[in-house]
């Protein structure tokens, strides 16, 4: 067992990231002295390794934790074609982050208004806005911008986003989808994201935003009476929090359709629930026909 500066020397990855790794991606779980001191085996020097690598070849910090949450997410291949780079040098990802760096907000503004020119939302989204944003996390993960930083280009974007909601059409009057966090889950770009392409599907959406509490879950959807429930599952360690709320919510409502969508919801499967693909468009829409039947 090793103290968290022994990890870092035997890393590479600072104490500071160790911490940031453990805290935002659930990479690795300590283990305690009486003192609360944390001692890290090998497997989780393995981890770090491995998601140091990852994040050095280019991946996005939630990506590459997602990689190395899964098994034999340790043993990464970063010659035999892998490792996909969440975006190309430089273009758009490259001035968003600068721009973030800088506390330029109007800078980001006008990045923004470029990127939303480039196409359809739905295509925008998948194809540029979300790599940006997961641009910004490596960049935070790396060291090169402050979380303070991260947390102001992050606030563009979900102005953008929630301006964007309100201007997605007139949703239909039938039940809800109910779209956010599990307890816990912060951040929540790619759900907002969601909810808006499946609000222009003239779907009715009831978006809970981040950190839903379990029984908050139950409760949304007996009160609303919402046909589907979509819980993003960003991390890895959301996955335990976000089949808590999968369960409550088919014991509170069994006739409801819960859907888990995000880089890491492969890993809060079970029976009964549905998992959306990985693209936001091609999410929204696979719900959208799921249960429009029902509606």
């Amino acid at each position: 067992m090793y103290t968290i500066r022994q990890a870092s020397l035997r890393t590479g990855v600072s104490v500071s990231l160790i911490r940031a790794w453990e805290r935002r991606y659930g990479i690795v779980k300590p283990a305690r002295t009486p003192s609360g001191y944390r001692l890290y085996d090998d497997e989780a020097l393995a981890r770090l390794r491995a998601m140091r690598r990852l994040i050095d070849a280019g991946w996005a910090a939630a990506q590459a934790a997602g990689e190395v949450a899964r098994p034999g997410g340790t043993q990464i291949d970063l010659h035999g074609g892998g490792v996909q780079t969440a975006v190309a040098s430089g273009g758009p990802a490259e001035s968003f982050v600068e721009a973030a760096r800088t506390y330029d907000v109007a800078a980001l503004d006008r990045q923004l208004d470029g990127i939303f020119a480039k196409g359809s939302f739905e295509a925008v989204a998948d194809d540029l806005l979300l790599p940006v944003v997961a641009a910004l996390g490596t960049a935070w993960a790396n060291g090169r911008i402050d979380v303070a930083a991260e947390h102001v280009a992050s606030a563009a974007v979900t102005r953008r986003l929630s301006a964007l909601f309100a201007q997605g059409g007139t949703p239909g009057s039938g039940p809800g989808v109910l779209v956010g966090l599990p307890a816990g889950s912060r951040h929540e770009i790619g759900a907002s994201a969601f909810a808006v392409a499946l609000r222009r599907l003239g779907v009715n959406v009831v978006y809970l935003g981040a950190d839903v509490p379990v029984a908050s879950w139950a409760l949304a959807a007996g009160e609303s009476r919402a046909v589907a429930a979509v819980i993003a599952v960003m991390t890895a360690i959301d996955a335990g929090p976000a089949l808590e709320a999968a369960r409550a919510l088919r014991e509170a409502r069994p006739d409801i359709v819960v859907a888990v969508g995000g880089p890491a919801a492969g890993l809060a499967i079970e029976a009964s629930v549905l998992l959306l693909p990985g693209r936001v468009a091609d999410g929204a829409q696979a719900l959208a026909e799921h249960i429009r039947p029902r509606a």
